[in-house]
C-alpha cells in the first residue's frame, strides 16, 4: 500500500472516531446507547475504500477472533456436501461455493449465508446441521428462492456492512422469483442480521411487493422453521432420545411469560407424537412472546419473537406440521433433498435413503393471519387472497432473536428479557447485553 493510501485510510478512521466523539458529546446515537447500558460500537458501515477478498475455510479457521467477525469464503458447501457444484444451472451462478460466514470467539455455532442455498442463512452447529428461518415466500408458492432462478446472484445477494470485532452487520437482499421465469419477481425482501460477541443474532426483516395488485406479490409467512442436515444422518444422530417412548424430541414451542410448552417427537419410522394439543399451541401463539426451538443434541437452536418485536399476538399462529389439527401441512417427518444443495430445477423433491444430497425438514411454521388457519387445504387460499391482510403484512417491519443454548428454561428467560424491552426490540443494541 502506498504512503498516500495509508495516510488516507488513517484519516478516514480518525474522522470516523471524531464523528463518534461528536455524537457522544451532542447526545447522539453512541451516548444514548451508553446511557442504556449498551456497549459503544460504531453505528455505521465500516470505513473502507477496498472490499476484502474472499478467503478459504482453512484460512478462516486460522484467524484469531477477538469478539465476532465475518468473512467471505470461496470454498463452502452446505451441510458438508462433497459432490460437484457444477454446472450452473442447476447450481448457483458465478461461484456456488461462495458464502458469508459469521464466527464468534467463544461460541461453537456460526451463521452461514450460502450462495448455493440462495443465501438463506442458517445457524450451523459443528456437526453440519443448521436451523433456517426461511424468507418472505410469495403467496401460493408461485415465487421463492429454492429454484434455479433464485440461485442467481442478481436475485439473491449479501453485503457485509460491519465486520467486527465488536459488532457484525450483514444485509441480505433477495427477489422471490418463479422457477420457470424470473423476469417478473413477486416481491423484494430486505433483511439485516446484527450480532455481538455473545453469539445472539438480531434480525430485521421486511419486504416490498413488486406485484401490488396480485396476491402472489405478498407474503405473511416469513418464518418456516426448518433445518438442513448432512446426507445419511438419522433422527438418532441429530436429536436426543426419549427413554420412555424410544422416539426423539425434535422441537419445542414455549411461552415466554408462562410455563406453557408444546413438544413434538418423531420415531425411527417417522411417526409423530406430541406433548400438548392444538388449543395449547394456539394459546402460546397468542401470548405476548414465544420461542420456537429445534432441540439438537449439539445445541438447542431457537428463534424468539413476539408482540414487542413486530408480531402482534392476535395475528400470530404457530403450526405443527406433524398434526393437521394445528393448521399444519401434515408433513410429519418428511424430508426433501432439493435444498440446501440445488441439484434440479424443483421447489420440492422427496429425500430417499441413499441420496447423495443433504436434506431439509420442517416441524413448525409461523403465520401472520387475521384468524387462525384450521385446515390449510381449505383456509390457505382465502387468506392468501385477503388483500387487506396482504397489504398489512407488507407495511410492517419484523424482528427476531436467534441463537443457541443447552436447555429450554434459559431460552425462556432470554425471551422474556428481550421482549420486556418493548419497542427497544427494534434496536440491535437490545441484544448486546443478553446471553
Amino acid at each position: 500500500m502506498s504512503f498516500s493510501r495509508r495516510n488516507l485510510l488513517k484519516n478516514v478512521v480518525a474522522g470516523a472516531g471524531l464523528a463518534m466523539g461528536r455524537g457522544q458529546a451532542e447526545g447522539g446515537e453512541s451516548s444514548r446507547s451508553a446511557s442504556r447500558g449498551y456497549p459503544e460500537v460504531p453505528s455505521g458501515p465500516d470505513p473502507l475504500f477496498e472490499k476484502p477478498g474472499a478467503i478459504t475455510l482453512a484460512e478462516l479457521a486460522q484467524r484469531q477472533t477477538l469478539g465476532v467477525t465475518v468473512a467471505e469464503v470461496s470454498d463452502y458447501a452446505p451441510a458438508r456436501y462433497q459432490g460437484s457444484l457444477a454446472p450452473s444451472p442447476p447450481h448457483a451462478d458465478l461461484n456456488p461455493k461462495k458464502a458469508i460466514i459469521v464466527v464468534w470467539k467463544d461460541q461453537p455455532h456460526r451463521l452461514v449465508f450460502s450462495h448455493e442455498a440462495s443465501y438463506d442463512p442458517w445457524m450451523e452447529l459443528p456437526n453440519g446441521v443448521g436451523l433456517c428461518n426461511q424468507f418472505f415466500e410469495g403467496n401460493f408458492g408461485w415465487a421463492e428462492l429454492f429454484n434455479n432462478n433464485g440461485r442467481k446472484e442478481r436475485n439473491s445477494f449479501v453485503d457485509i456492512v460491519q465486520a467486527g470485532p465488536h459488532r457484525v452487520w450483514v444485509r441480505w437482499n433477495y427477489l422471490c422469483v418463479n422457477k420457470d421465469d424470473d423476469s417478473h419477481p413477486a416481491l423484494r425482501g430486505t433483511e439485516d442480521y446484527i450480532t455481538y460477541p455473545n453469539g445472539l443474532v438480531w434480525r430485521r426483516l421486511t419486504y416490498c411487493s413488486l406485484m401490488p395488485d396480485d396476491p402472489k406479490g405478498y407474503s405473511w409467512q416469513p418464518i418456516d422453521f426448518f433445518a438442513g442436515a448432512p446426507t445419511g444422518t438419522t433422527w438418532k444422530d441429530l436429536f436426543p432420545r426419549d427413554e420412555q417412548h424410544g422416539d426423539y424430541l425434535v422441537g419445542s414451542v414455549i411461552d415466554a411469560y408462562s410455563p406453557k410448552r408444546y413438544d413434538v417427537f418423531w420415531d425411527d419410522d417417522g411417526k409423530a407424537r406430541r406433548v400438548g394439543d392444538a388449543p395449547l399451541l394456539l394459546e402460546i401463539s397468542h401470548s405476548r412472546g414465544f420461542a420456537l426451538i429445534m432441540t439438537f443434541k449439539e445445541g438447542y437452536l431457537f428463534t424468539i419473537m413476539g408482540a414487542s418485536s413486530g408480531f402482534p399476538s392476535e395475528k400470530s399462529q404457530i403450526v405443527d406440521n406433524s398434526f393437521n389439527d394445528t393448521g399444519g401441512e401434515g408433513w410429519v417427518s418428511e424430508r426433501w433433498d432439493h435444498w440446501p444443495v440445488g441439484w434440479l430445477n424443483s421447489q420440492t423433491h422427496d429425500y430417499k435413503p441413499g441420496s447423495e444430497y443433504p436434506y431439509s425438514f420442517g416441524p413448525f411454521s409461523h403465520y401472520i393471519l387475521n384468524k387462525p388457519m384450521k385446515n390449510p387445504r381449505t383456509d390457505y387460499r382465502p387468506a392468501a387472497n385477503d388483500m387487506e391482510l396482504n397489504r398489512w403484512s407488507e407495511k410492517h417491519v419484523y424482528y427476531t432473536l436467534t441463537g443457541a443454548a443447552h436447555d429450554i428454561e434459559s431460552i425462556r428467560r432470554l425471551a422474556k428479557r428481550w421482549l420486556d424491552q418493548g419497542e427497544q426490540c427494534a434496536r440491535p443494541e437490545s441484544i448486546a447485553n443478553l446471553g
